[in-house]
């Protein structure tokens, strides 16, 4: 498997107006947080039925735009030192019936909606059927991670990642979707390690992920979304 080095930049600790936080959720207060949300998709819904999108690329390119606006998800340890990814790019699940198993396939993601639609439908074509954890040749850092259960809605989900002092990529989560008060909600889930992250930077993240899917048609006909 070939490794692929990405661009970063290294967090000048001495600096950073979250030092004392970092420290604190690297030392005795150690965790990770979640949050979870019911998504309007309505729109988005909509949306993609008139253009001929898949959800799964589609759901997965919006969040990649709000993940690559803040550096809070975009961070990582290397090298003992605290870095800040150039970008980020998202690693799904792909479901295999005949194993009932699952593969997490990264995709590069340019800022492009239109882009990603065909790059995501490129390497499941292409590693689709592998059944391999990882099926592409080439490993990337600078990922964060995206998983769909689809064969139900939930309220609340976890993820109990054990080792997890410098694991800062965050993860989300979305279920099935489904009807409420003439609304589509999605159940959404997210989870970030606290030392690089508050619930102020998710509930910003969520409020402008909401965004996008309630104003997809404009934001699609943007070139850089």
């Amino acid at each position: 498997m070939t490794k692929i080095t990405p661009e970063y930049t290294v967090v000048d600790l001495s600096r950073w107006a979250r030092k004392e936080h970092f420290e604190v959720f690297q030392g005795f207060a150690q965790s990770t947080f979640n949050q979870t949300v019911q998504l309007d998709i309505t729109v988005l819904l909509k949306h993609i039925k008139e253009v001929g999108w898949k959800f799964y690329p589609a759901i997965i390119s919006l969040i990649s735009d709000v993940v690559n606006r803040h550096p809070e998800f975009r961070m990582a340890m290397k090298d003992d030192e605290l870095v800040i990814w150039n970008e980020v790019h998202p690693s799904y699940t792909l479901f295999h019936k005949e194993t009932e198993t699952f593969s997490s396939l990264w995709s590069h993601y340019d800022g492009n909606i239109h882009h990603f639609q065909r790059v995501y439908a490129e390497d499941v074509a292409r590693y689709g059927n592998i059944l391999a954890y990882w099926p592409k040749e080439e490993s990337q850092e600078n990922i964060f991670f995206i998983s769909d259960i689809p064969w139900v809605s939930f309220s609340s989900f976890n993820v109990n990642v054990a080792n997890m002092r410098n694991f800062f990529a965050p993860m989300f989560t979305f279920g099935k979707y489904y009807n409420q008060d003439e609304k589509v909600l999605l159940p959404f889930a997210v989870q970030v390690h606290h030392s690089v992250c508050d619930g102020f930077h998710v509930a910003r993240m969520i409020n402008e992920l909401q965004e996008l899917c309630d104003n997809l048609p404009h934001h699609s006909e943007a070139p850089n979304v």
